[in-house]
């Protein structure tokens, strides 16, 4: 009776115990659940554009409650315009030093951080470099060839996209050039460079808008202007359209070719071994025979010709096509 006692009394305490302790893991899964919870609402940025000089817990991470905490600095930034990618060994060191529930799903997960900048490329640094020129008294038609062409800056994107250069040495004689250049152009300089190149002079010239062959009559309608390098003309090159127009190409003539004053000569209007009309003139008559000429002729010029009857040689001046005419003075010249 005593024993059965003793068992009821056991029971009764364990249900106590039992009852007592169930408060406790209730709140150690209400504990577990928050912290769950919790780690849920913090999650790692898949990228961040960043632009301070330093890296922020804020831009790694989204669900920081606290706003002192998201603003921590934890890194400093990269260059203005470079990107990186952080890795999860590290951001899990920086999780765990600032008490941030969170864990990397895979040793695989990374953030890309990219540094905001202004950046000054080729076209801006060529027309500070153009203005640079013209105070040194090198102004118009310029073609500037820097030695790198996809020189660039990066600047902050807290600083103004100015550019200066400081400091310029012109060689006139072959245009090569070394320039200093700055950024911003006012307040102390972030960023500087070296630029290194040559300046050409452009001089307008007339070309050929499409290919011509010898016997071809240059027109205004086949003429076109380009800017070409001064120091690539001649002496002989032909830079007035005056001097094109008329005249016939004595060799095969490219579009968009340099022209010399040889390339060309006057149209051939009677060709060689052609049927002409001789014409004798005087102050007291005028007199037609057939002939053939013996070369070519440009209106002007002055061919042999041969009188098909007589088979005799005369020099004639060419008038138009197919017609040429003996005068004293042609006589003359051929004496």
């Amino acid at each position: 009776m005593m024993h059965k006692h003793i068992s009821t009394a056991l029971s009764a305490a364990l249900i106590a115990l039992a009852m007592l302790a169930a408060p406790a893991s209730r709140a150690a899964a209400q504990t577990v659940g928050a912290d769950a919870e919790i780690a849920a609402l913090i999650t790692l940025k898949d990228e961040a554009l960043v632009d301070d000089r330093v890296v922020r817990l804020g831009d790694l991470f989204e669900g920081i409650a606290d706003p002192a905490l998201a603003e921590t600095a934890v890194a400093r930034a990269p260059s203005p315009g470079a990107t990186v990618d952080i890795g999860a060994r590290w951001l899990l060191a920086v999780a765990r030093a600032h008490d941030l529930t969170w864990q990397p799903r895979s040793r695989y997960d990374r953030i890309t951080l990219r540094r905001a900048s202004h950046r000054i490329g080729t076209e801006q640094i060529e027309a500070a470099l153009r203005v640079a020129l013209a105070d040194r008294g090198v102004s118009g038609q310029l073609e500037l060839a820097l030695d790198n062409p996809s020189l660039e800056l990066q600047l902050p994107s807290s600083n103004e996209p100015s550019l200066a250069v400081t400091g310029l040495s012109l060689d006139s004689a072959s245009g090569r050039f070394v320039a200093h250049v700055i950024a911003p152009a006012n307040g102390e300089p972030v960023a500087r460079a070296s630029v290194t190149g040559r300046a050409v002079m452009l001089t307008d010239v007339p070309v050929l808008r499409r290919d011509l062959r010898p016997g071809d009559v240059i027109r205004a309608s086949d003429i076109e202007w380009i800017a070409m390098p001064a120091n690539r003309l001649t002496r002989g090159t032909v830079s007035s359209q005056d001097l094109l127009l008329g005249m016939s190409p004595r060799r095969p003539i490219r579009s968009q070719q340099l022209i010399r004053a040889t390339d060309l000569q006057t149209p051939v209007v009677v060709a060689k071994n052609s049927l002409v009309t001789i014409r004798l003139q005087t102050q007291r008559m005028q007199l037609t025979v057939q002939g053939r000429a013996l070369e070519n002729g440009a209106q002007g010029d002055v061919i042999r010709v041969m009188n098909t009857k007589s088979n005799s040689v005369v020099n004639a001046v060419v008038i138009d096509t197919g017609n040429v005419v003996v005068t004293p003075t042609a006589s003359a010249q051929s004496n």
